[in-house]
């Protein structure tokens, strides 16, 4: 059996590589004449799979280990009789402790106190509703927003105005161009002109689900401010954009090491029950505890968001590229993400603090804390 995997998928080699044949590629670079000979496909969400990169190939599974599918033409693959399977839920908890550590610096660079400030969480699913948790554990007033759950009979939601109407607005949708609630570029000029005088939009979720050129001017007047880590248009970043943003990372949230293995072996478990295989045992999650020492207890959060997230490091790494030719920008964008550090989610971690205040407030979060008794 012969696979084509994109590079970037952790661990692949201890878990595929045990019944196939190998080929590692750039996920952007993947091609219908890769595929002549394989058996199945492994992709993130650089890759689009439809007819153009599949036809007259013998590809019978193909995976993501991302939690989308907007990359996929779903009813072509369905036509063709092609299994498919993605990961649902893997990252979540990497992509909401990111969005908190993007929410945290961009009040710093505002010089906001976020205790004071109030949220919306516009899609309260896997991701939307640890950020909702993480936002209420630092004192933040939080609604959210999820017409779907609102059509299943969830209470306790707020309508996309209310939503919208908050201090901080943080996305956490799908990328959906149909259905009875798309999102394509569903947050345009209208939506934005209904949020409050000097708030704070944060998207981790996908670029096109913003009109890029409305945000843009809305930033550049200074009416809004907005953290970003996805992109309209990604990999062509558009410059303008990326120098008005206040916090400015190349879609790296749900890039944990912790959430890349789970990815892999939810899709692993999928291709072996299509290949009628015996799966072998995954490889052993990388150790922990990472020990943090924390001298102040003002600073205690800061430094751990820092030393977990670095976000602080990738969107200087990012707005390097604000000068370089399109071209370039986008090659420097991809080659962040595929070279991006490895990074472990809270629960990693042991943050020794100062005093009880501090450990409290880590904990709070997802970390695991030590305090002077």
């Amino acid at each position: 059996m012969r696979i084509v995997v994109d590079r970037n998928i952790r661990a692949a080699e201890a878990t595929f590589g045990a019944h196939a044949r190998l080929t590692l590629m750039d996920g952007r670079a993947i091609r219908n004449e890769h595929l002549r000979e394989a058996d199945a496909l492994l992709i993130r969400t650089a890759t689009r799979v439809d007819e153009t990169l599949l036809s007259g190939t013998p590809v019978g599974f193909v995976g993501t280990t991302s939690i989308g599918t907007d990359h996929f033409d779903l009813p072509f693959l369905e036509r063709q009789g092609i299994a498919w399977a993605n990961a649902p839920g893997c990252n979540a908890d990497s992509a909401a402790q990111y969005t908190l550590a993007m929410v945290w610096l961009a009040c710093e660079r505002l010089g906001r106190y976020l205790p004071a400030l109030s949220a919306g969480v516009i899609g309260r699913g896997n991701v939307g509703s640890r950020v909702q948790d993480l936002l209420r554990a630092l004192g933040m007033a939080v609604v959210a927003n999820d017409p779907p759950l609102s059509d299943a009979g969830v209470a306790g939601l707020v309508s996309f105005e209310e939503a919208l109407a908050q201090d901080v607005v943080c996305l956490h949708v799908p990328l959906s161009r149909d259905g009875p609630y798309p999102t394509h570029r569903f947050v345009g000029a209208r939506q934005l002109d209904r949020m409050r005088p000097g708030a704070l939009l944060i998207n981790t979720a996908r670029g096109d689900v913003i009109h890029g050129a409305a945000l843009r001017t809305a930033l550049e007047t200074g009416r809004l401010h907005a953290a970003l880590d996805v992109w309209p248009g990604e990999p062509r970043v558009d410059a303008g954009l990326l120098r008005a943003a206040i916090v400015a990372t190349p879609h790296v949230a749900g890039y944990s090491d912790d959430g890349k293995r789970r990815g892999t072996l939810m899709v692993y478990a999928a291709f072996c029950a299509w290949a009628g295989l015996e799966p072998v045992a995954p490889p052993p999650p990388p150790a922990a505890p990472l020990p943090l020492h924390v001298a102040s207890g003002e600073d205690a959060l800061a430094r751990a968001l820092d030393a977990a997230c670095f976000v602080r490091r990738h969107d200087a790494a990012l707005r390097e590229l604000a000068g370089a030719s399109a071209g370039a920008r986008a090659a420097g964008f991809d080659r962040l993400r595929r070279d991006y550090p490895p990074r472990r989610d809270f629960a990693a971690w042991r943050i020794e603090c100062p005093d009880l205040e501090s450990a409290r407030l880590c904990h709070n979060v997802g970390f695991s804390t030590t305090a002077p008794h």
